[in-house]
């Protein structure tokens, strides 16, 4: 039985790579195809018809294929915080559970994206200007959630068998038992669903904002037992839309949300810019941006640490992710700064601060959650977000400065400039200048929405790894394959995120918060404040994709009752939950740039490195709480 669950999960792999691909490179032509739309309009004033009705179709069909490779490959974030506490066998277990949920979260949008299928089949629903009909590209995003779904039980299996291998006392059975009871319970619940709502709908519908708070509790709870945060939401927020609206309207919206935003032409930006950042990762413009780095400011003292930070800063402008801004530089410049003598904590920490950059610095993929979640402008966040990331460089820079005369064993003496070097680097690293201007060029001027710019980045980033040969063999794949995995990971989350923030919309739980908060009597900059002690505390144990989704929906309403820009409040939320990502005693940059250099790095010894960098970025987080014109400034010049 066990061999059979593995050669299953094993074909699952196979086919939903394959799948992925086509989705992958259904997303590569489209932002080809937009170049060419953006060429036609910029010089013959006439685009293509209607681009945004086709971009929004085959995207929507894209990322839905997207869906089973994810899970083949276990992709779902969970927040691990007590994992070590659980232990081996019960942790296994509980994430046995978290399949079998994430099994019911992909069944029930199968279901009822299917129903909302029908439903356009039979209004004869068409786009707007081409008059397409849009139920066939629903059928098709219902045939592959129903894959992840059969995919998902698969997974499910094989974590029955993982946990059952790791619970050797158990009755053998107990596996099959499991199997068999997954699909037994899962009827169960849809057969006593209805009448558990209609029991607890009266005092739920009674107190909407005890509901809410109820609902957000266990949240935390579920969270905390490792279930995978996506299916947390989209299950607790079709719960607490029962409770309130009844289950007919609470499925209906299920069905028509989901759809509805897999078919909004203006979320495609989102993989993109993640397919720029993989593809600028295989072509290796990491390397040349820290080369150029290191040529600039090599003569300097803690050269090389400055070059790190300018290195994390370019970096970033491609790849929009903290983790893997300082996964990739790490990889580079701490043997580099090794072998030149560098302080091995002060390298380390110079690495993990520098990585934060990677979120803040535009494109970045935190604030297009961001948006997606607020209904605010891309463009104007990414603006919005340049001041500050320079601030950050500009600090951290000044940081290192003060450190290596402060501690001068912390870095050897300066070298000198070579020229040659300089203008070999120079033209190497132009590719990630020319890059980053066309894209947040485009931006600003108004030449480009955030879709079109992310397709310029998407294409400009293809052709240098193809020109440089590191698309060859199975390089092309392996770019596909973690483009899939990220979009499937990010796209379940927002799901979850837009489930919960519809539930908690009509629970007034926000308007609750802000009564609750006026009482309260303290300055709105006070409780701005507690707010970004929060944050931090929860940017040191979780992601920052994780955080967002968890907590925009309560938070943003009160931000705005405060008084505050959404715009602003992005930007600090972001900076903040970065800051927790090198705090200790949990800093994922930390663990990662650990996990990186191995055994002789000391975990002491990195958060020691860090410690002077974390000094910098609250110098960073008062300025622009204090200053906002700092961050909302530079939006308010662009191009309308």
């Amino acid at each position: 039985m066990n061999e059979r669950v593995e050669r299953a999960n094993a074909i699952c792999i196979s086919f939903t790579r394959r799948i992925a691909f086509g989705g992958v490179l259904a997303m590569l032509i489209v932002a080809g195809v937009t170049i060419v739309d953006i060429f036609f309009r910029v010089v013959f004033n006439s685009p293509i018809s209607a681009m945004n009705e086709i971009v929004a179709m085959v995207f929507a069909i894209a990322i839905a294929a997207c869906f089973p490779a994810g899970i083949a490959q276990r992709v779902h974030l969970r927040v691990n915080i007590l994992s070590n506490y659980f232990g081996e066998k019960l942790s296994s277990w509980l994430t046995a559970i978290g399949s079998l949920l994430l099994f019911w979260m992909f069944a029930l949008f199968t279901w009822r994206i299917g129903v909302y299928a029908m439903e356009m089949y039979l209004r004869d629903a068409t786009t707007m200007i081409l008059n397409i009909p849009r139920s066939p590209f629903l059928w098709a995003v219902t045939f592959l959630c129903g894959i992840s779904a059969i995919v998902q039980y698969v997974v499910f299996a094989g974590d029955v068998f993982t946990a059952r291998s790791k619970s050797p006392g158990i009755y053998r059975g107990i596996t099959t038992l499991c199997l068999l009871g997954g699909l037994l319970i899962t009827l169960v619940v849809i057969l006593i669903f209805d009448g558990a709502v209609a029991a607890l709908s009266t005092p739920a519908k009674a107190s909407p904002v005890m509901t809410a708070l109820v609902i957000f509790g266990l949240v935390w709870v579920l969270l905390f037992l490792l279930i995978p945060i996506g299916a947390v939401m989209v299950l607790l927020g079709f719960i607490g839309m029962s409770l309130l609206l009844d289950p007919s309207p609470a499925l209906s919206v299920v069905g028509s949300e989901v759809a509805e935003f897999l078919t909004n032409g203006q979320l495609v930006v989102l993989p993109l810019f993640l397919m720029m950042g993989v593809l600028a990762s295989a072509a290796g413009l990491s390397e040349d941006i820290y080369r150029l780095a290191q040529a600039l400011l090599g003569n300097l003292r803690g050269g090389l640490a400055l070059a790190t930070i300018g290195g994390c800063a370019g970096f970033g402008a491609v790849t929009g992710s903290s983790v893997a801004t300082a996964t990739t530089i790490g990889r580079v410049a701490l043997p580099e700064m090794s072998q030149r003598g560098y302080e091995v904590g002060f390298s380390a920490g110079c690495v993990a601060a520098g990585g934060t950059l990677g979120a803040l610095v535009p494109p970045s993929s935190a604030l297009i959650l961001y948006a997606f979640l607020t209904e605010e402008s891309i463009g104007q966040l990414f603006v919005a977000a340049l001041v500050p990331a320079a601030l950050g460089v500009l600090l951290y820079m000044l940081t290192i400065s003060a450190y290596v005369r402060l501690v001068p064993n912390a870095a050897p003496a300066p070298g000198k400039i070579d020229t040659t070097e300089l203008m070999s680097e120079l033209r190497r690293g132009l590719t990630v200048i020319v890059l980053f201007a066309v894209v947040m060029g485009g931006i600003y001027i108004g030449l480009f929405t955030a879709t079109e710019a992310a397709s310029v980045g998407v294409i400009g980033a293809f052709l240098v790894a193809l020109f440089r040969g590191k698309l060859r063999g199975g390089a092309f794949w392996n770019v596909m394959g973690e483009t899939a995995s990220i979009t499937a990971m990010i796209y379940v989350l927002i799901l979850g995120g837009i489930t919960i923030s519809f539930f908690l919309g009509i629970t007034e739980l926000p308007e609750f918060l802000t009564k609750k908060v006026a009482q309260m009597d303290l300055a709105p900059l006070g409780i701005i404040t507690l707010l970004l002690v929060v944050y931090i505390l929860l940017g040191a144990v979780m992601e920052s994709f994780s955080i967002m989704v968890i907590t925009v929906p309560v938070i943003a309403g009160l931000i705005v009752d405060l008084g505050f820009d959404l715009t602003w409040w992005g930007v600090i939320m972001l900076v903040v939950v970065e800051i927790g990502l090198i705090t200790p005693p949990f800093g994922i940059n930390v663990f990662v740039l650990k996990a990186v250099a191995g055994a002789d790095l000391p975990l002491t010894a990195v958060f020691r490195g860090v410690m002077p960098f974390v000094g910098a970025d609250i110098v960073k987080l008062i300025l622009l709480v204090l200053l906002p014109s700092l961050v909302l400034w530079l939006p308010s010049t662009m191009f309308n």
